[in-house]
């Protein structure tokens, strides 16, 4: 309910409203447009439809009372009158449910503000920002195997048996393949613990009211799976999506700000908007485990922009400890999703294709999963329309597709290195061929 009354307060007309605004950041998205105008209309039409609603509902209470105080005798005329108010009051609360699901349908669609420093481009094609590049000279006359090969190579994964019980892109992770993933997910969580993080293991599945205020509506089909009958719950795709409703209906009190967490889950994926892409091997599968940083702060100033930078820092620390070469693509305005207003990803470089593939996702939400999700702050700051907190997410590691790029920067005649910062997590330097 709050919620709606702020998107009302935002697409009012006059000093006290931008709907412009959303225009214009709905333009940079390369998103409909008109999106904004119908909105407002349906707001207006159902606000004289409530009117005739709670109008018709008085006159019905009117009537009621004063043939009850007076004790007077309902006849066939009075009957009528009775039985058409209602009638009506029946009509205009029909139309009125029938209204708002179409005003939330196309909310839904209207995405958070884009902010400023963004490449107001439509897809990464046309423009890739690369920034903050860490690189390592490669070193020169190595056979570079792929990670598919490599892993076979050193037997870490059963690709058959995984397809045969699981169906396409399943697989057994076993021996050397087993040691990284856990040992990956423990220097994951030790490695925020250090940076004051609270850890969260998260649920496997959510209830598909608050998946929906996360989660965009083409990813119910693209890539959620539904649990059970009537689709009232859903396996997580991230652990962003139940950390954010961590803190659902409550009040945060400022001096508690910011919460860092990072979320410990398996996540689960259709990847259907995927087919044929990054399919050989564990790099793009349906079932994986990962670690998310995850904050809430306040929503005064630029505070939440400078976490941001932070949880950028966090990555590049994290991925330069393993010597990962890497480079940072700051996402156009056109291909980031609904909730974010700004996004960078982090590339690894996967040398046997000679290109850099995508391992973190780091995204500043500012407050539109809050307002979604009835997150507020206490007290409240009118000064910086500071109402509700604001939320970022970033990947810290996707165990599967870390494991990829260790395994082909990481290879030598014999075998595979293992990084110096896991080996005490793995308990050995080296994995030979077999």
């Amino acid at each position: 309910q709050i919620y709606k009354m702020e998107i009302q307060k935002f697409l009012k007309l006059g000093g006290k409203g931008f709907p412009d605004v959303l225009r214009g950041s709905q333009k940079r998205r390369f998103e409909d447009i008109s999106l904004i105008d119908q909105y407002i209309s349906i707001e207006n039409f159902l606000k004289k439809n409530r009117y005739n609603f709670d109008s018709f509902r008085h006159k019905s209470n009117i009537i009621s009372k004063k043939w009850a105080v007076f004790s007077l005798k309902m006849n066939e005329k009075n009957r009528k009158i009775l039985a058409k108010i209602k009638r009506k009051i029946m009509n205009f609360g029909k139309k009125i449910i029938k209204i708002e699901k179409e005003k939330i349908l196309i909310q839904n669609f209207i995405g958070n503000l884009v902010h400023n420093t963004c490449f107001f481009k439509q897809t990464e094609a046309q423009t890739r920002g690369e920034t903050k590049i860490f690189l390592r000279r490669k070193e020169k006359g190595k056979v570079r195997f792929n990670h598919f090969d490599l892993l076979k190579m050193i037997k870490a994964v059963d690709y058959k048996r995984g397809s045969l019980i699981s169906g396409n892109r399943g697989y057994f992770l076993k021996g050397p393949g087993l040691l990284l993933n856990l040992s990956l997910l423990r220097y994951g969580l030790d490695f925020l613990s250090k940076k004051k993080f609270i850890s969260l293991q998260t649920p496997f599945f959510m209830n598909s009211g608050l998946l929906k205020k996360c989660s965009q509506l083409e990813d119910f089909n693209e890539q959620l799976y539904s649990v059970g009958e009537g689709g009232e719950k859903y396996l997580i795709a991230t652990s962003e999506q139940p950390i954010s409703a961590f803190h659902t209906n409550e009040k945060i009190t400022r001096n508690k700000l910011p919460l860092k967490y990072s979320g410990f889950s398996t996540c689960f994926r259709k990847e259907s908007g995927s087919h044929g892409k990054d399919s050989a091997g564990i790099f793009r599968v349906h079932q994986f485990e990962k670690i998310e940083q995850f904050i809430l702060t306040d929503s005064k100033g630029t505070e939440s922009w400078a976490l941001f930078e932070e949880l950028l820092g966090n990555t590049q620390e994290f991925y330069s400890s393993l010597k990962i070469p890497y480079i940072c693509v700051d996402i156009p305005s056109g291909a980031i999703n609904n909730s974010a207003s700004r996004k960078i990803d982090l590339l690894g470089w996967f040398p046997s294709s000679g290109s850099y593939k995508e391992l973190v996702s780091c995204s500043n939400c500012t407050d539109f999963q809050s307002k979604r999700m009835n997150i507020e702050l206490f007290p409240a700051s009118e000064k910086f329309n500071g109402k509700f907190v604001h939320m970022l997410n970033s990947t810290l590691c996707a165990t599967t597709r870390v494991i990829c790029c260790i395994l082909e920067n990481n290879q030598t005649n014999l075998g595979i290195k293992i990084p110096d910062v896991i080996r005490s997590y793995v308990g050995l330097s080296f994995f030979p061929f077999n």
